[in-house]
């Protein structure tokens, strides 16, 4: 009788597992930082009926934490299998990508790619007061959310805890030895072949995978959301920011509207959209106003750089702060603000240069260029005589008596007389 209950239980199971035929695999690649755009691309496509399994090529350095729990729930709530793939090779999945992962069905890395580093960081967190006490909040929302995630998925708490609380990150033999992911695949050609077989449970319950003969959609997204994407970058966001300041401090240099009119109005509207999307630090958007205004001035009052240097350092500081890192973990890298400024302060340095140069120089045309030109007696006079400047003939007083031609030197102008002397003085 045992023996029958065995069998009987064992069929039973079997039973309860939903064959799941894939014919159609839907590719949603997700490549930068995850972000509304992002989001909303992944929950659209999730939610059409036109494919049997879905997979998200995956490839990011993190992101904004409302929209990566945007895609966690399409993911979660999707009734079809959602797998992803970490690639290709030189692919990461760090911050908001671990999430991401440990919420999929099934998932494989390429070779030679990692994942990790999940902290969620702010700058300026850690010197006591308000700050620690937000980091902590943060901290311990991150951890439970992502505990919560594997522990449904049946991945190892202790790992996606020490990826967020001290930001570890390992490669692909690593991951898959410690069923952070499923497999190793070079391509999603031969990671459906990999799951070939697979029972996953989902929404409580079990679905078997049978993947042989299956077709590959690839379904990017369209160019407008692509557009939007880009923008929503914060490196593009600062660099728009840039070329923006540039154009209005080039027009200002400048009588007229033109090229840094058009450019810099341009940049500035492109950089307010991608700003109302990311989430922003208003002490870090104040400093790179404030650099601004003091990029301005120096042009209205010259202070031989020091509002200039002032304006650079606040452009700096309000690029590092910019982004705020409790709501995304990616902000402006170093190595995108310091060459973008650094192009702003070569432009300055040569425009600036360029406009005290010319308050400097003495005037080429009208009655004041002629001051400090040569010329010739054409009388013998004492007081007052003619002369030659130019090839033009002026009336002229001078202190000494000149004789015709000697050389002379304009060295002031009163009325339409010259005033010279003897050009050996």
């Amino acid at each position: 009788m045992k023996k029958i209950f065995f069998v009987l239980l064992f069929a039973g199971a079997l039973f309860a597992q939903e064959i799941f035929n894939v014919k159609t695999a839907k590719i949603l690649t997700v490549t930068g930082v995850i972000d509304p755009v992002i989001a909303d691309y992944v929950a659209e496509e999730l939610s059409k009926p036109d494919f049997d399994i879905a997979i998200i090529s995956l490839n990011t350095p993190g992101g904004l934490m409302d929209s990566t729990q945007d895609i966690i729930k399409s993911i979660m709530n999707c009734p079809k299998p959602v797998g992803v793939w970490i690639g290709p090779r030189g692919a990461k999945a760090a911050s908001a990508g671990v999430f991401i992962t440990v919420a999929c069905d099934f998932s494989a890395m390429a070779p030679a790619t990692n994942i990790g580093a999940a902290h969620p960081v702010q700058m300026g967190i850690g010197k006591g007061g308000e700050d620690t006490e937000l980091s902590k909040k943060v901290l311990n929302d991150a951890i439970a959310y992502i505990q919560s995630i594997a522990k449904e998925k049946k991945r190892p708490l202790d790992w996606v805890k020490d990826a967020v609380e001290k930001s570890v990150s390992i490669g692909t033999d690593e991951a898959v030895e410690k069923k952070i992911v499923d497999f190793t695949a070079d391509s999603i050609s031969k990671f459906l072949k990999k799951i070939d077989g697979l029972v996953i449970e989902k929404n409580k319950k079990k679905m078997k995978l049978i993947t042989k003969n299956t077709s590959i959609n690839y379904v990017p997204m369209s160019q407008w959301k692509d557009f939007l994407h880009k923008l929503a970058n914060p490196n593009i966001a600062f660099i728009l920011l840039i070329i923006g300041i540039w154009g209005i401090i080039q027009e200002a240099s400048t009588p007229g509207v033109g090229f840094g009119a058009v450019v810099g109005g341009i940049s500035l509207l492109l950089a307010f959209f991608s700003l109302r999307i990311l989430p922003i630090n208003t002490v870090g958007l104040l400093l790179i106003i404030l650099g601004l205004a003091l990029l301005f001035l120096e042009f209205f009052t010259p202070t031989f750089g020091v509002l200039t240097l002032g304006g650079l350092v606040s452009l700096v500081l309000g690029g590092m702060m910019l982004i705020d890192k409790t709501k995304m973990t990616v902000g402006v890298s170093l190595k995108t603000i310091l060459p973008a400024v650094g192009f702003l302060a070569l432009f300055i340095v040569f425009v600036v240069g360029a406009l005290v140069k010319s308050q400097k120089a003495k005037p080429k045309t009208g009655k004041e260029g002629l001051i400090g030109e040569e010329g010739e007696v054409l009388d013998d006079f004492e007081k007052q005589g003619s002369v030659l400047v130019h090839g033009e003939i002026w009336q002229a007083i001078s202190q000494t008596p000149l004789k015709k031609g000697e050389k002379i030197v304009v060295k002031g102008i009163k009325g339409s007389t010259l005033i010279v002397e003897r050009q050996d003085g």
